[in-house]
């Protein structure tokens, strides 16, 4: 397949969506004191224009894959008690993980150069994100040179232009997915925080333009607001998933604590813009609740088939724990949990109640569950 080019449309609305993301990973996590602090002890002083950038990954090479059929990695994982299924042979998942570097030497961490950011990737994001949807196809996963995080507490554009590099080397990844790896075969995008901007992003530049999105089995942006109006109108022949067999169509949710402040999210998510160039205030937000797969549904804890707890060292992926918690979505288009797990679950909580680390932890069983469902039912409606 020949490589795609990014039209002037598409560079506009990637640049509507970096502000964004900058604007809402900043200003949602922490309060202004907070936010000041981190910016302090995360932020790179050094200029951007500075930094001699690291070689870019060859996504020819299995090397620059932390995941990748054929490499043994954390994303082939099983959580313990489970029992092993046969995979959907016949459909591949695309993975982005989200930021796990968080060091301020650098703008863009190296692909494959810092030990700690590599660690993170493969013990909590291939082991708890990826692996939850292995059993719906085989899990690519790239390398990038991430934007470190506290380029999402820069004001001065430089962070702006370390998601941009970053999300170059996602593009050249997907290409090479599309072009030598996925064979026509049809695929799921999967994405969490700073890996939910890039999927957003391919959708509307390598997804809903071409004819890629009639193989698309379904997109999980998970951890990231999408405005049906903002967003999913400016991505023509997608929409938001309605049931739990729909394909070619959008997942998204963000949890947060049953009592939980969203104020400041919804205040960003109502004065920045869409996709399409307009403030979302007044527009709806998405929110698909993984427990029943409604859109602003509501299920009780008996409807969670298991979460699974955080564990940072390395080792087996824990039994999963049924009827953990139920969840319902606002009328603000957010994911409330009906009973909050406390303990380990609080470890990585955020402002508000906002348990944004846990989104997939959380649901773990039912995303492994839908994924096989819709992979399964796009092989049916095509064949």
């Amino acid at each position: 397949m020949a490589k795609h080019k990014t039209a002037p449309a598409a560079k506009f609305l990637l640049a509507i969506a970096v502000v964004i993301v900058l604007i809402l990973i900043g200003g949602i996590i922490l309060n202004l004191n907070e936010k000041a602090a981190l910016k302090f002890a995360f932020v790179p002083s050094h200029e951007i224009a500075s930094e001699e950038a690291t070689p870019a990954p060859d996504y020819t090479s299995d090397a620059a894959w932390a995941a990748v059929p054929g490499k043994t990695s954390s994303a082939q994982m099983m959580p313990e008690g489970v029992m092993r299924t046969a995979m959907v042979p016949e459909v591949d998942v695309f993975y982005i993980h989200p930021t796990t570097y968080f060091e301020k030497e650098r703008w863009n961490a190296p692909y494959d150069g810092n030990e700690k950011a590599m660690r993170w990737t493969d013990n909590f994001a291939l082991r708890y994100q990826a692996s939850a949807f292995n059993l719906a196809g085989q899990v690519y996963a790239p390398r990038y040179r991430q934007a470190t995080f506290g380029a999402f507490f820069d004001d001065s554009g430089q962070g702006v232009r370390a998601v941009l590099n970053a999300h170059n080397d996602i593009l050249a990844a997907f290409d090479n997915f599309i072009a030598t790896r996925n064979k026509g075969r049809p695929f799921i995008i999967v994405g969490h925080s700073q890996g939910a901007l890039h999927a957003l992003l391919l959708l509307g530049e390598r997804v809903s333009p071409t004819n890629l999105r009639d193989l698309m089995v379904a997109a999980y942006i998970i951890g990231w607001p999408v405005s049906h109006e903002g967003d999913l109108a400016v991505l023509p022949g997608i929409e938001a998933c309605q049931t739990k067999n729909d394909t070619g169509c959008v997942v998204s949710y963000q949890s947060f604590d049953k009592d939980g402040d969203a104020t400041s999210l919804l205040k960003v998510i109502a004065t920045t813009p869409g996709l399409n160039g307009k403030p979302r205030g007044g527009t709806k937000i998405l929110c698909t609740n993984p427990l029943n797969w409604k859109v602003d549904g509501e299920a009780t804890k008996a409807a969670n088939l298991g979460a699974l707890e955080l564990l940072p060292e390395p080792g087996p992926i824990a039994e999963p724990i049924p009827a953990l918690t139920g969840a319902r979505c606002g009328k603000d288009g957010i994911l409330y949990l009906t009973r909050p797990p406390k303990g380990s679950w609080s470890q990585y909580q955020m402002a508000g109640g906002n348990y944004h680390t846990y989104d997939i932890n959380l649901f773990y069983m039912n995303l492994r569950e839908n994924a096989a469902d819709r992979a399964s039912a796009w092989l049916e409606k095509h064949r």
